[in-house]
């Protein structure tokens, strides 16, 4: 789990609130978005309510409200959550050493390996896409929803620009980076849309997911080495 941001007060940051305080706000707030992405994983956000992210924690909401003020705004969290799961992932490679052909078969095998262990937030992400698309959301809510995009435009990026220093080089074919790069995505994200985790699945069964995937992706660009 990715700690989230506990912003830090006047009174924090003198010493009348330390760093065991701290510590129990983030992970109560781990505790309450983990919660919350199992239920929009299971009923979507607009069937999920704060009461049903309390079942599942098995507290009161009263808990919940202490530090959200908006069902929004926890699903917000959930999403930022599992944006930062890809990111964290994703960039060293996209940034790192090796050839273009290397950096996007590990950047696609690493995406599909989060896609299947962090199927609860990355359900919600999609969720997030559909409901950017959505016509519903209020004002306040297309703004949240507008910087949350950018993250994905951003994430996307890292996968472009390996795409085009591999055009330079011959390593990858396509006309469009754009169209290129959401290719690719697409194939990677499919997962999200059928993939059950189960008790009884073998680490082979995983790995066949993530290897026959992310070779369907390599070739939607014809790579070649």
């Amino acid at each position: 789990m990715f700690p989230v941001n506990v912003e830090l007060s006047p009174h924090s940051i003198s010493g009348n609130i330390g760093l065991a305080e701290l510590k129990e706000a983030g992970n109560a707030r781990d505790a309450i978005v983990e919660a919350a992405a199992k239920c929009f994983m299971h009923s979507g956000y607009s069937e999920t309510s704060i009461d049903d992210v309390a079942d599942d924690l098995g507290a009161t909401k009263g808990r919940i409200y202490h530090y959200y003020r908006s069902k929004a705004e926890l699903f917000f969290d959930v999403h930022r959550h599992g944006m930062a799961i890809n990111l964290n992932a994703i960039e060293p490679i996209a940034r790192g050493e090796g050839s273009p052909y290397d950096r996007l078969q590990s950047m696609c095998k690493a995406h599909l390996a989060n896609m299947l262990e962090h199927i609860v937030y990355q359900r919600v992400v999609l969720q997030g896409v559909e409901m950017h698309l959505s016509s519903s959301t209020t004002p306040k809510q297309r703004e949240k929803l507008k910087l949350l995009m950018k993250e994905r435009e951003f994430y996307e990026g890292l996968f472009r620009d390996v795409l085009l220093e591999g055009r330079q080089n011959n390593t990858f074919s396509f006309e469009n980076p754009s169209f290129a790069s959401k290719a690719v995505l697409a194939i990677l994200n499919n997962p999200v849309l059928w993939y059950t985790p189960r008790k009884t699945q073998s680490v082979q069964e995983k790995n066949q997911v993530i290897e026959e995937f992310s070779a369907f992706a390599m070739q939607s660009v014809n790579a070649k080495q």
